[in-house]
């Protein structure tokens, strides 16, 4: 019997078993709030932190390229056409193919061999990347490098969401989102300073060095991946980390909220119909692609002609876009579950709308008239970053909409995630060309669009998911929204 059924069983009370939210001690028939915080703090110390380390890295290693190429190789490789254009895309044709595979390799194997795998495999390909000596041997590896890394996103977030509750998850998957802010941070301020302190070094020019550096940053960080990543709640033992009391309070607060784990019937011609004759799969990778798509205008900060900047400001100076991305990621998400009630909706809206201001600004004002505004479009640019808040919070919902197979949300998320990726190959070639920088016009006047039609979808998945919840209560079936009113049941219980 699968979770599911588990927790709709006994219908003639409307959910009688699911309706006692997380777990009730023997003792007393009392629930252990304490248990819950020890298996959060567990959670936080072990999936949470490791993910955030591991998705560190792996930005650490997708955005060393446009670091680098401003950083000598471009002359080095001779790389004056759409050369970074091309070996761009080639990662993004790698990322794509990887994708489903990869996340279904998820459900089936133990989540940190799987992670092991990937996060050394594009630590490996990283380091390869210094030994390079034409731009066809970098396309080759950059599509390797996608490769591995295609499955690490999505389904980093898929475990994520397969272990915290929905009024958990919107802090901790901005957390995780937070970490693409810091791995692109990061990689800004370490080429600036291997420029500065490495160039030359070894007969080695800066560029070549910071591929080095990344990788031995990021090999230590898979083995802890390995050490440390919990398998899933369906499947776990207890070991070292987890008792089995903590393990069936994991398994308990899923319940409550009807979602349910892995199934063996998934994969089946059924299953895999179920899957696309829903609407999640159109709806959120259609809104997801958008947002994907609107990423593309924090690109064009880096590639001014004039005026001419050093090779240590063209590093350094982008970096406050993801300073705002990290801060504004950790705050909405934690807004989200604090005051807004885990309700997501809200502040994707928000940050979409002045996002799209945002771009409409910098298709209307000029490029470098003179220093003030040159100083605007700075400030315009740094603002680009508040849009790194949707996709943290568009996982989360992802994971307490799509509740009833964990199958069929890794799939959703692995697709959305790849279609999106799959444009994002071909339209920054049109819409953002490396030599139409940093004006690109025709991108920020897209983008400005993308932002408005994605709040379109967003208020159509709300009005979607409240249709299923609806239905579903009819059905007398566990929701999310009637696990919200169970755990604060529980709050309220007299406790030993």
């Amino acid at each position: 019997m699968s979770r599911e059924e588990d927790a709709i069983k006994g219908s003639d009370g409307g959910a009688s078993d699911s309706s006692q939210s997380i777990i009730q001690e023997k003792q007393g028939g009392r629930f252990s709030m304490s248990l819950e915080r020890k298996l959060v703090w567990k959670l936080d110390a072990s999936l949470l932190v490791f993910s955030v380390l591991g998705l560190v890295c792996r930005y650490l290693d997708q955005t060393n390229l446009n670091a680098a190429f401003v950083s000598g190789m471009k002359e080095d490789l001779n790389m004056y056409g759409l050369q970074l254009n091309y070996a761009n895309t080639c990662w993004v044709v790698g990322y794509v193919i990887g994708q489903i595979p990869g996340n279904i390799m998820l459900t089936r194997f133990s989540p940190h061999y799987v992670v092991f795998a990937l996060e050394f495999g594009w630590s490996l390909m990283t380091l390869c990347t210094t030994w390079i000596t034409n731009y066809q041997q970098l396309y080759a590896i950059r599509f390797f490098v996608g490769l591995f890394e295609a499955a690490y996103y999505p389904g980093l977030h898929y475990l994520i969401g397969s272990w915290y509750s929905k009024k958990e998850l919107g802090k901790r998957a901005s957390l995780f989102q937070g970490a693409c802010a810091l791995g692109s941070l990061l990689s800004l301020v370490l080429q600036g300073g291997v420029h500065t302190t490495l160039n030359g070094k070894l007969g080695r020019p800066g560029w070549r060095w910071i591929f080095i550096i990344d990788a031995v940053i990021s090999f230590p960080i898979a083995i802890g991946a390995f050490c440390m990543l919990p398998d899933l709640p369906d499947v776990i033992k207890p070991n070292w980390m987890f008792s089995q009391e903590e393990i069936d309070l994991a398994r308990k607060r899923l319940d409550a909220e009807g979602r349910t784990g892995i199934s063996k019937d998934a994969y089946t011609w059924a299953g895999i119909k179920s899957i696309f004759s829903t609407w999640h799969i159109y709806i959120f990778t259609a809104a997801y692609s958008l947002y994907i798509f609107m990423h593309s205008k924090s690109r064009s900060c880096g590639y001014s002609p004039s005026p001419k900047y050093t090779v240590e400001q063209i590093n350094y100076y982008p970096a406050g876009i993801f300073a705002l991305q990290l801060v504004t990621s950790l705050f909405f998400g934690w807004v989200d579950d604090v005051f807004l009630g885990s309700r997501r909706w809200p502040m994707i809206v928000l940050t979409n709308t002045c996002h799209l201001i945002v771009c409409a600004l910098l298709a209307a004002l000029p490029t470098y008239a003179n220093g003030t505004t040159a100083t605007g479009r700075w400030v315009l640019y740094y603002l680009t970053g508040m849009i790194e808040v949707g996709a943290g919070l568009i996982y989360a919902w992802a994971a307490t909409v799509i509740h009833t197979s964990s199958e069929k949300r890794s799939i959703i998320t692995a697709t959305y995630n790849s279609v999106a990726f799959s444009f994002n190959a071909w339209l920054p070639l049109l819409l953002f060309k490396q030599t139409e920088q940093p004006t690109v016009f025709k991108g920020n006047v897209a983008t400005s669009v993308a932002a408005g039609l994605l709040n379109v979808f967003i208020f159509l998945i709300l009005y979607l998911s409240k249709r299923d919840e609806r239905r579903a209560k009819l059905a007398g079936q566990v929701t999310p929204e009637i696990a919200e009113v169970k755990a604060e049941d529980v709050e309220d219980a007299p406790r030993q």
